[in-house]
């Protein structure tokens, strides 16, 4: 969809085009909410007839109902905050999920509770880029994201996914540079679409029972709250009651990645809110989200961000 698209639809439920410098990348264009109705903004990047890149930040002082009539495209959309519900057919919008969706030109109703932040990063393909584009590129090799992305439901468990909306969203560079890292994203995120399609079709967790899928999911939500902590896997055994071997294994199957993959994406979460939002020095950030060495905390935050933490708060300045 291009922004001669967007901006109508947009104007209709309250945002405006802002001109003036915005905290994000200035390769796209900002719209400011009408201070009637609410604050935050809405920024935008247009490939044309590829992907829009999208950023949602902002929060309504009542219950508001959107109703936008949307082109053909495919999107996928992960949700930092928001409280509210997508109608006909009725959805929840939950927070810490990534969410797709194919448009098929109907009509989208929602409901967005007042005052809880709507903060999401998102990617728009449209139907060209799908359907032709992708398919004279890779000829016999191709595979429709179409149908990769209809196989994915709402998840929480997809956090490749929102790493890479994460560095997009920090982003800041020239406009050629920046349209050079975005094109590079969004082929990244098709590929762990279509791996994580291709996955599914040989690995199900449908094989694995509901009383242990809950016992997993239960470690997951304990080391969400306490990733500070040396969590060592004899504590989480005891709380998965499971052995170890049976925890690794289930517990990968389940979230894509080791336990200690998950507790490091944890830490490196909560230090991207610290290197953005507080002046705190890099290695009292280090302690904070539970590295005693600020060295081993810049290592790891480099593995999953591409930036170290200086360059990740540099970024984020040049905005």
């Amino acid at each position: 969809m291009t922004l001669q698209h967007f901006e109508p639809l947009l104007l209709k439920n309250g945002f405006s085009q802002d001109d003036q410098k915005s905290k994000y990348n200035a390769i796209g264009t900002t719209f400011t909410i009408d201070p009637a109705l609410g604050n935050g903004y809405y920024w935008i990047y247009h490939a044309k007839d590829m992907f829009s890149i999208l950023i949602h930040d902002f929060y309504f002082f009542e219950d508001h109902r959107l109703e936008l009539t949307m082109p053909e495209l495919l999107t996928i959309t992960y949700y930092e905050s928001i409280s509210g519900e997508e109608l006909h057919p009725y959805q929840p919008l939950k927070s810490g999920y990534i969410r797709s969706y194919w448009s098929k030109g109907e009509k989208y109703s929602a409901i967005i509770h007042k005052n809880i932040p709507v903060q999401s990063i998102g990617i728009e393909f449209t139907a060209t880029f799908c359907d032709q584009f992708l398919a004279y590129k890779y000829g016999e090799k191709y595979v429709n994201p179409r149908q990769a992305l209809t196989t994915l439901k709402a998840t929480s468990t997809f956090s490749e996914m929102v790493i890479l909306l994460r560095q997009i969203a920090a982003y800041r560079g020239s406009d050629l540079t920046s349209a050079l890292f975005y094109e590079g994203k969004v082929y990244e995120a098709l590929a762990l679409i279509i791996e994580r399609a291709l996955s599914d079709k040989t690995c199900h967790c449908s094989q694995i029972s509901k009383e242990d899928i809950h016992h997993i999911e239960h470690v997951a939500a304990h080391i969400e709250n306490y990733y500070t902590l040396q969590l060592t896997l004899d504590h989480l055994t005891k709380i998965s009651c499971m052995g170890a071997t049976k925890l690794k294994k289930l517990f990968k199957e389940v979230y894509h990645c080791t336990i200690t993959e998950y507790i490091q994406k944890q830490r490196v979460h909560q230090a991207e809110k610290l290197l953005a939002h507080t002046e705190l020095p890099i290695n009292e950030i280090a302690r904070k989200v539970g590295y005693q060495s600020a060295g081993r905390f810049s290592e790891l935050f480099k593995r999953y961000l591409d930036l170290t933490p200086k360059e990740y708060r540099q970024q984020l300045s040049k905005g």
